[in-house]
């Protein structure tokens, strides 16, 4: 991410360190970043750029969210993060800085029913030798997608992803009115 500052009469780009934030200061010759714009914000993902609501970004949390990018990039979770983001739909950047900060509470999970069933079993303790025990006996396909659901995964654009702690809540269909009636 490339942020891009501006006063009348200079312009300078962060991410930065706090080092680099006082030379940005300096730069830019004022005492306050309330007192430059912010002339412009290059995602790395342009994908980023409609998911992350800029309204209220102040200098420092675009600064802090450019630094969560880098790592989120280096440890290869862009996708993750995007998915994560058309998921939760945040409304401000402040909730979109917080998912962020907090990407380890997504993750991206296999598309087939049949390795999410064997992942679930995985995860309540069952381990290579029970999973072969089992197999001829168990529909690891059905019980994938009845997993997914239990877990609340959502399909994105970058793959299908599930938040750790409290599941989605269920994606309402269109044609679905609240209170589950229909007309």
């Amino acid at each position: 991410m490339i942020l891009t500052l501006a006063t009348l009469e200079r312009a300078d780009t962060l991410p930065a360190s706090a080092a680099q934030l006082n030379r940005a200061q300096k730069v830019l010759e004022i005492d306050d970043f309330s007192e430059a714009v912010i002339a412009g914000i290059e995602y790395a993902s342009p994908s980023l750029s409609r998911l992350i609501p800029a309204g209220t970004a102040t200098v420092e949390d675009l600064n802090e969210l450019a630094h969560c990018l880098q790592q989120i990039d280096a440890e290869g979770e862009t996708a993750k993060y995007c998915a994560a983001l058309e998921v939760e739909r945040p409304s401000t950047f402040s909730e979109a800085l917080d998912m962020a900060v907090n990407v380890d509470d997504y993750e991206l999970v296999p598309e087939d029913g049949w390795e999410y069933g064997r992942e679930a079993l995985r995860r309540i303790g069952a381990d290579d030798e029970l999973l072969e025990t089992i197999d001829g006996y168990t529909d690891f396909e059905q019980l994938g997608r009845a997993m997914m659901e239990e877990d609340g995964v959502r399909r994105t654009e970058f793959g299908l992803v599930r938040r750790l702690g409290t599941p989605f809540p269920p994606a309402q269909e269109p044609d679905q009115q609240m209170g589950g009636l229909s007309c």
